[in-house]
């Protein structure tokens, strides 16, 4: 029977205290695709341009609130001009009846020179920027206003009421209001019409900033169940200034946002999806945008596509003056050079080659015939260097920014001694695998990348192993049965799945789907088998009044597509007790190889009552281990490093400083670099005021190759706030700088 597996699409940045997506009230993964609004350019009167913050973001986050909360987001125009219309794109609606928003737009009143927004933002009280205490209770506006702990982070003015609305600018008085009510999708578009609600548009002048705020109400006397929430569709963003802010009211956070008496306004690092619609009455500069260079193994020069569009509403003249492509190498001084017309709007430039380990930042800018100027925003890319033994390929987009927590918590050996390949570099190659010895291949809700070569690619890399030094492979993967279309599939003896996995049928496949969304949200039990050393552990957890269950949608955001497997050879290590115990994993090795092959993903693995699921609940991640250290242990630990050709170790040729990994991270990265002659060296963190954070390396060093960690805690051992750092790297005649991502 034909069925269409809906991906439940995740955030990515938002780590809770016993599993990554538990329902947390707030912020969930998006339960939906996202679609363009209906209304942009359509449906508004006169619509010549559409102001948005999403440029570039992946908008996968259901971001919720409750009555008496405010959401707020900057927009900077491009030229003067007014407002017709809002897009606004909700997530979530409630279940009831009777719920509504009031809607207002501000002048700015941020950016502030000396807050970094993009440095504090989330980060617990110095993200809070305060509120006005008023007879009304907690608001927005007002007269008593009470500082947050921003006035408290380094830099910040201690007497400064960081307020970020001005006066209010549209409308003249009271607000715009509509109706927020339940549907049968619980969510999509809803068009607000600036003129036909309250009989003005708003006026606005370019590069000055204004605030659109809307404020959820409705249930004043309910609380903050799931039955009154109401969400925007969201996306993070790290810039300074960060646009979107939250207002945490009493009804959404009774004892403050962190049980702190922490009301008010919070910088956020996520934007909201908000169109809005709007007519220029003056002229703006060309808007420029590029397309995306990922992580390469190639050290060829690459080609930049530039599209470059100008318009000028006012009736000059239109059109690109100039266009020219600009770069900078590893942090250094940017580099510019010209770009070529392909026509009136494409423009081509090129980026010279570079060593493994360089990280290129690129971005556009241009000039129309009449002087305005315009910019795409900065892009990133390095060239992939590998530096550790271990890969691991996360081919999925499940959980984007998170990848390094399918490793975490294995042993040392394991956890702090691989290299990262991302779906978005495309497919592995025999390149990419030659420099490896264990390759870690997770496919969470389904493989990314075309999984057709997979096999031909895996055993041959397979086949190159020793004895002494045995190539090692693991896959995670729920939906392997891609290869086929979901079809089970019997593999001939030659076949890799039966020769390498120990795999002679995958199926049947969707083993727990009956036509219901229950079958592939609930959980769904499984067994560790209690005598193989893989996960006797894991086995000996359960005692007995646990059951082990796997259950993706409540912890990694995406369905369950559990298959069953008839082994060829190796040894069952996960089986599903509800079909006579037919394998879902297996591990299987040979002369110079070991595999492993589950058909469940290592994070969803949960422990509760098997007669009252909603009790007793342990996440095997955090409470039991990683369930795939034991797994990795059989592997056993790999060598120090990737093997040299020749066996021999030579000195770098050159002074280098590699791009943190992982990056984004939480709660350690690792920093390498090389040394081409014995010298001394210091390795220093500064956060984004330039001040120095961590002091990592000060000393003689010989000449080699080295690796430090920063593990996010500064000089006096204090936990510094999610937010961007660099790190600099110095010898006598060399410098080199970086920069890096904490995310807590």
């Amino acid at each position: 029977m034909y069925r269409v597996k809906t991906l439940l699409v995740m955030a990515t940045v938002m780590l809770l205290a016993t599993s990554l997506f538990a329902a947390s009230g707030e912020i969930l993964p998006f339960k939906g695709e996202y679609q363009p609004s209906p209304f942009t350019k359509n449906y508004t009167r006169d619509t010549d341009v559409v102001l948005t913050n999403l440029e570039g973001i992946t908008v996968n986050t259901n971001f919720g609130g409750w009555t008496k909360d405010y959401f707020l987001e900057m927009y900077v125009p491009p030229a003067d001009g007014y407002v017709n219309s809002i897009d606004f794109n909700f997530s979530d609606l409630p279940e009831v009846s009777g719920g509504g928003m009031s809607v207002w737009i501000y002048q700015a009143a941020f950016p502030w020179e000396e807050v970094n927004t993009e440095a504090i933002a989330d980060a617990a009280l110095d993200a809070q920027l305060g509120y006005y205490d008023e007879a009304t209770g907690f608001e927005n506006v007002g007269t008593n206003w009470v500082k947050g702990g921003v006035n408290d982070v380094e830099g910040a003015d201690p007497n400064f009421n960081y307020d970020p609305l001005g006066p209010q600018a549209w409308p003249a008085f009271g607000s715009g209001s509509m109706s927020v009510e339940p549907n049968a999708d619980d969510g999509g578009w809803v068009n607000y019409d600036l003129q036909v609600s309250m009989g003005t548009k708003y006026d606005f002048t370019k590069d000055t900033p204004f605030v659109v705020v809307v404020k959820f109400n409705g249930f004043p006397a309910e609380g903050d169940g799931a039955d009154y929430r109401m969400g925007f569709l969201s996306g993070v963003k790290h810039i300074d200034p960060q646009p979107a802010m939250k207002f945490y009211s009493t009804i959404s956070s009774p004892n403050g946002r962190m049980g702190l008496d922490d009301w008010g306004w919070y910088i956020r690092s996520y934007v909201w999806d908000w169109n809005i619609n709007a007519t220029l009455t003056g002229d703006r500069g060309p808007q420029v945008y590029t397309e995306e260079l990922v992580t390469t193994l190639s050290t060829a020069s690459r080609e930049v596509t530039a599209y470059i569009y100008d318009d000028n509403p006012s009736g000059g003249s239109a059109g690109v003056g100039s266009a020219t492509l600009m770069y900078t190498i590893d942090g250094g001084s940017a580099v510019s050079s010209a770009l070529t017309a392909q026509d009136d709007t494409t423009f081509v430039g090129t980026i010279p080659g570079q060593a493994p380990g360089t990280e290129v930042t690129y971005w556009v800018e241009a000039e129309d015939v009449n002087g305005n100027a315009g910019a795409a925003e900065a892009r990133t890319y390095s060239i992939f260097e590998a530096m550790n033994p271990i890969l691991l390929v996360y081919d999925t987009d499940e959980i984007v920014g998170l990848e390094w927590y399918y490793m975490y918590a294995t042993p040392d050996t394991f956890n702090n001694n691989w290299d990262l390949w991302e779906q978005k570099f495309g497919q592995v190659n025999e390149t990419l695998l030659t420099n490896y010895e264990i390759v870690i291949h997770v496919m969470g809700g389904g493989p990314y990348n075309d999984v057709d070569d997979v096999s031909t690619l895996y055993a041959d890399w397979l086949a190159m192993g020793t004895a002494e030094v045995p190539r090692r492979l693991m896959i995670m993967g729920q939906d392997y049965g891609v290869i086929s279309g979901f079809a089970d599939t019997t593999f001939p003896a030659s076949a890799f799945e039966n020769m390498y996995l120990g795999v002679e049928t995958l199926g049947p496949q969707d083993i727990n789907y009956d036509g219901t969304a229950a079958s592939y949200e609930d959980p769904y039990a499984i067994n560790a088998v209690a005598s193989d050393e893989t996960v006797d552990y894991l086995a000996a957890f359960e005692g007995d009044s646990l059951q082990l269950f796997y259950w993706p949608a409540y912890e990694v955001g995406f369905n369950n597509w559990i298959d069953n497997m008839t082994l060829s050879g190796g040894t069952a290590t996960f089986t599903d007790p509800n079909n006579s115990d037919a394998p879902v994993a297996v591990r299987h090795s040979g002369t110079g190889w070991m595999t492993a092959f589950w058909t469940i993903d290592n994070l969803a693995l949960d422990y509760m009552s098997p007669a009252d699921t909603s009790s007793m609940y342990h996440w095997a991640l955090t409470d039991v281990g990683n369930p795939i250290t034991g797994t990795l242990e059989w592997f056993g630990a790999p060598t120090n490093g990737v093997v040299a050709i020749d066996n021999e170790v030579l000195a770098p040729a050159n002074f280098k400083l590699h791009a943190a990994y992982p990056n984004p991270f939480n709660p350690v990265t690792n920093i390498a670099y090389e040394l081409a002659t014995s010298a001394d060296v210091s390795i220093t963190v500064y956060n984004m005021l330039g001040q120095e954070v961590a002091n990592l390396v000060n000393g003689f060093q010989n000449a080699g190759n080295y690796t430090v960690q920063w593990n996010g805690l500064d000089n006096l051992g204090h936990s510094v706030p999610s937010g961007l750092y660099f790190y600099e790297m110095a010898t006598e005649g060399f410098s080199s700088t970086h920069k890096m991502m904490l995310i807590k």
